[in-house]
């Protein structure tokens, strides 16, 4: 009786784990057939290619040319258009706005090399191609890196450096990536329950913010506007390695290095940030003595949607004294 107890209780185990494969695998195969558009059918006529050494990057100009050029670095998973209220603050300013994407996210090309090193590398060509002048960089989230490994490798490009909620990963020990996202097929799936998921958007947007109901469907369809792109999910599975890891080669994530950044910098934070909390950004004001730091009172980690009044204004105040 309880050998045939316990063989029931087996097979009915064994149910439950093929069925949680089944659904897990059935999220990578919608994935697949979602993925299927050009990145000329979803991209918005407001932006425009720049060819670079790496492929094309897509990018959004605003404001007169004559004016003092600003590149807006995205976070993860977003684009150049979740900036798009403070691209049109900016450009009322007088600012040259350049707001991209940086691969693999967005419509950029995706040419599978995402570090740090990479990033700022492409941004680099971006500048050159346009012929740009020194510009004012701000760096939001995970763009923080790349945006300040354009300043350290960069300088001549640079005219001041604004960091946003930045996720430089300074306080964490250096390591690679878990053995376990070595196969990429995890990666995937990993992926298409996340990232590429659209019924996971809204979840993860509020996860992110303090303002839990600017979650909105214009932002949540923002999000969601490249991730039918061709390849998105693998892609994206190739960042993550990456992103997993600490890129020990940058020199944005070596603390020793933020002593001879000579360009201005301010920080603006979120006063209620839980992905990267406030002692990170004290730790970062720390290292750069010289940039002043602004807390934004009730605002989480993508304070530039949750109030992109109250942001713009604490952005503009910084530009002004940069």
């Amino acid at each position: 009786m309880i050998s045939r107890i316990l063989r029931g209780a087996a097979k009915l185990c064994l149910i439950v784990v093929l069925l949680i494969v089944a659904a897990i695998a059935a999220f990578r195969i919608a994935a697949a057939a979602r993925e299927t558009a050009g990145r000329g059918d979803l991209a918005p006529s407001t932006g425009h290619w720049v060819a670079t050494r790496s492929g094309d990057v897509f990018i959004q100009e605003k404001g007169p040319a004559s004016g003092t050029p600003v590149v807006l670095f995205h976070g993860t998973a977003a684009w150049s258009e979740l900036w798009r209220a403070t691209t049109d603050a900016l450009a009322a300013a007088g600012y040259h706005v350049i707001a991209l994407d940086l691969p693999p996210f967005g419509f950029s090309d995706r040419p599978g090399s995402y570090t740090r090193q990479d990033q700022a590398e492409r941004v680099n060509d971006v500048l050159a191609r346009l012929d740009a002048q020194p510009a004012i960089i701000v760096g939001h989230s995970f763009g923080a890196g790349a945006a300040t490994e354009l300043v350290l490798r960069f300088p001549e490009r640079v005219r001041a450096l604004v960091l946003v909620d930045a996720a430089l990963g300074l306080m964490a020990t250096p390591s690679d990536a878990p053995a376990l996202l070595q196969p990429k097929w995890l990666r995937e799936i990993l992926v298409s329950l996340t990232v590429t998921n659209p019924f996971a958007t809204k979840m993860l947007l509020k996860s992110l913010i303090a303002k839990k109901e600017r979650a909105r469907p214009e932002y949540v369809e923002i999000l969601q506007r490249p991730l039918t792109r061709q390849n998105s999910t693998s892609d994206v599975a190739d960042w993550l390695y990456y992103f997993a890891g600490s890129d020990r080669g940058a020199e944005s994530a070596d603390r020793s290095a933020y002593p001879r950044l000579k360009r201005p910098v301010a920080i603006l934070w979120g006063e209620m940030d839980t992905v990267t909390p406030l002692g990170q950004a004290r730790d970062l004001n720390a290292l750069l003595p010289q940039a002043h730091l602004t807390l934004l009172p009730g605002l989480g980690h993508i304070p530039q949607i949750e109030d992109p009044q109250t942001f713009n204004d604490a952005l503009l105040k910084a530009l002004a004294t940069l």
